[in-house]
């Protein structure tokens, strides 16, 4: 089974995950974890700690020893490392490639956005960038990444701002000193969606803890995007609020559900599946044989916030454009585009304008 590399990546701004790839880069260069720590000046003990603890969390070794040879042997690294190794440069090129040199004067880049991917997925964000360029002559240049992701790449100072749906993620950012504050752009709802023929009778459910508690009573399949996205964080905020802890054969943590809500979606229909999804994702995907079955609890509500990052905390960021494009998003214009997004397309707006008091 492919390892599932999502559950090394940390969000919290503790960059044990960029440590880890520069251990195993330089044990790919050097032959040696001890040569490869003393490279790097950290502690022997400390970096094969690191590596132990990565390699419990997604169940494959990460290096190998290696015996003789003239330095009296040393490590390698495994296929997985390799792997990971191979994935984590591919996605800081992407990166840099999308987001552009950090650090360059504000007249000579974009404004650059991490964004969750719902947003993205949909064309949301694009259709914002394109009409702001329209109106300022400002370009907007944008990463889709899980919310827990974006906020990541916020936090290693590679974006002036953020578009995520975490509230609770948010609130951590900022209280961190890594956000200025948050900005409600728009808004929709989260579903608890799954075969028509509803074989949990979640339509039934008095609340949407209780439909959670109806699929595990059931023992009906449900799949997870289990990537710290915005989606996955609502999820295990419904379970605890059922009391479940999901688990066992019932329950699949999807390998590939970083790629986004549509993808998880038509996975979660070819196995017959119950899954959370936000309501853009359905209007988009419209899978044959699949309900919303449950919606409208408060705690199914789907902020989208905009975060700049802080000027003191990152004072080469485009802190003028991201205020600028703030204020456009959040008036009159950016408004009236979000809350005709997608009738066209799909017969009903995508999202709706966040509340008052948001």
């Amino acid at each position: 089974m492919q390892p599932d590399y999502r559950l090394l990546i940390d969000t919290d701004g503790s960059g044990r995950f960029e440590r880890l790839c520069a251990i195993l880069g330089q044990v790919e260069q050097q032959g040696s974890l001890r040569r490869a720590t003393e490279t790097l000046s950290l502690s022997y003990r400390y970096a094969w700690g690191l590596i132990r603890k990565a390699e419990e969390r997604i169940g494959a070794p990460l290096l190998v020893s290696k015996v003789g040879g003239a330095a009296g042997g040393g490590a390698e690294l495994t296929p997985a490392a390799q792997d990971l190794l191979r994935r984590h440069r591919l996605y800081q090129q992407e990166v840099a490639t999308i987001l552009g040199p950090a650090g360059a004067p504000e007249e000579d880049r974009p404004l650059l956005m991490a964004s969750t991917i719902g947003p993205v997925e949909t064309g949301l964000v694009d259709a914002l960038a394109t009409a702001y360029r329209a109106a300022t002559g400002l370009w907007i240049r944008y990463i889709a990444a899980g919310t827990g992701q974006a906020l990541g790449v916020a936090r290693s100072g590679r974006a002036d701002l953020v578009l995520v749906h975490a509230p609770a993620l948010e609130e951590e950012f900022i209280a961190e000193g890594y956000g200025t504050k948050r900005y409600p752009l728009a808004a929709n709802t989260f579903l608890i969606c799954g075969p028509q023929t509803d074989p949990a009778g979640v339509a039934g459910a008095a609340s949407a803890a209780e439909a959670m508690l109806r699929i595990a009573v059931a023992r009906a399949p449900f799949v997870s995007r289990g990537d710290q996205s915005g989606t996955h964080v609502r999820e295990m905020q419904l379970w605890a609020a059922a009391g479940v802890e999901p688990g066992d054969d019932w329950y699949e943590v999807w390998a590939l559900g970083g790629q986004g809500s549509a993808a998880t979606l038509n996975h979660t229909v070819a196995l017959g599946a119950y899954t959370l999804i936000d309501s853009a994702a359905f209007a988009i995907v419209k899978p044959e044989g699949y309900a919303a079955l449950y919606q409208g609890d408060p705690l199914l509500r789907n902020l989208f916030c905009l975060i700049p990052v802080h000027p003191q905390r990152f004072p080469q960021a485009n802190h003028g454009g991201a205020e600028r494009f703030v204020d456009w998003a959040t008036g009159p214009e950016g408004r009236a585009l979000i809350e005709r997004f997608g009738l066209d397309e799909h017969g009903v707006p995508l999202f709706s304008l966040p509340s008052t008091g948001s």
